[in-house]
């Protein structure tokens, strides 16, 4: 899989050479954001928004559902994309 683009998105050795090029700083914030979106995405299926409400929430903040999907498995543990944070 390695130099195949994953989503349209950029190769796996490509994103590990980023990812390594970040501090843990900033790979801490990247993981607490992720976690704040999903929070946020949550309370607000719960309060009855529409998948289109929340698509546009993650529009207005720059990302898709596809890179919200990939950062997931990336922090998640064990992911199987072959990708170390």
């Amino acid at each position: 899989m390695m130099n195949q683009e994953l989503s349209g998105m950029t190769a796996p050795d490509q994103i590990q050479a980023e990812i390594d090029n970040l501090s843990s700083e900033e790979k801490q914030m990247a993981q607490q954001s992720l976690m704040e979106i999903k929070a946020v995405i949550q309370q607000l299926m719960a309060q009855g928004a529409s998948e289109e409400e929340i698509m546009q929430m993650l529009a207005d903040l720059g990302i898709t559902m596809e890179q919200l999907e990939f950062a997931e498995q990336l922090f998640s543990q064990g992911n199987d994309l072959g990708i170390q944070i």
